[in-house]
């Protein structure tokens, strides 16, 4: 089986592996640096607009308030940001 393409049990057919566009990240901590990477947003098929979410967790703390941010796949040379 080709490495690109994964078997759905759901649909009964091969499918195409979907490129990583985003990553979900949530504000998990009173810290600046305090984000969890919880997810991961992919193109939507057959070139509809907008994106397919994957959320892999949901956090549970006292200090996330239900907000989200994609940011970009990490790139080897690039810095770290903070928002």
């Amino acid at each position: 089986m080709d490495s690109r393409t994964a078997p759905s049990t759901r649909r009964g057919r091969e499918e195409e592996r979907r490129e990583v566009e985003f990553y979900v990240r949530a504000k998990t901590g009173p810290g600046k640096r305090d984000w969890t990477t919880i997810g991961v947003a992919l193109k939507r098929r057959n070139d509809e607009p907008g994106f397919s979410i994957k959320l892999n967790t949901l956090p549970i703390t006292k200090d996330w308030d239900g907000g989200l941010v994609l940011v970009p796949p990490y790139q080897e040379g690039d810095e770290p940001q903070d928002d």
